[in-house]
C-alpha cells in the first residue's frame, strides 16, 4: 500500500471511528489548493480539526507538520474553536495518538525532530482514551 493510500484508509478510518461515537464528521478531500487538514468533527457544541498521519514505522517525523496545517489550526483557535489535533497511527503498534498542534509545534521549535511510538505517553493522549472523556461528557 503506497503511502498516499495508507494516509486516505486511515482518514477513512477515523471518520467512521468518530462517527460511530456520536461526532459529526465531514472529511476533505483532494482540494486541488491543497487541505489544511483532513477531517472537522464536531459534538456537544465542540467543534475539531484533525489532521491524520499514518506512520509505517515507529516514528512521526515534525516535519511532516505543514505550514499550511498549522496556521489553519492557528486560526480556527483564535476563531473560538479547539485547539487542532494530529492524529497519529503507528502501524508498529497499531496505536492511534492523538497530539494538538501547539504541543508537536513546540518540541519542532525545541529542535526535536520526531516522536517515537513508545514514547508517547505523556506527549498525547490515545484516541480510545478521548473518545471514553467524550463520550462520558455526553451522557452526563
Amino acid at each position: 500500500m503506497s503511502n498516499k493510500s495508507a494516509g486516505t484508509a486511515f482518514e477513512r478510518e477515523m471518520a467512521v471511528t468518530l462517527h460511530d461515537n456520536g461526532f459529526w464528521v465531514h472529511r476533505f478531500q483532494d482540494n486541488p489548493n491543497g487541505q489544511p487538514c483532513d477531517l472537522i468533527a464536531a459534538k456537544d457544541g465542540k467543534t475539531y480539526l484533525f489532521d491524520c498521519k499514518s506512520c509505517e514505522n515507529n516514528s512521526f517525523v515534525l516535519n511532516r507538520m505543514e505550514e499550511n496545517q498549522l496556521s489553519a489550526m492557528e486560526a480556527f483557535r483564535r476563531t473560538g474553536n479547539s485547539i487542532g489535533i494530529f492524529a497519529v497511527r503507528f502501524r508498529d503498534t497499531g496505536q492511534v495518538w492523538l497530539f494538538d498542534y501547539i504541543t508537536l509545534q513546540r518540541y519542532r521549535e525545541e529542535g526535536r525532530k520526531r516522536i517515537l511510538s513508545d514514547s508517547c505517553a505523556g506527549r498525547g493522549i490515545r484516541l480510545k482514551a478521548w473518545l471514553n472523556m467524550h463520550n462520558a461528557e455526553w451522557r452526563e
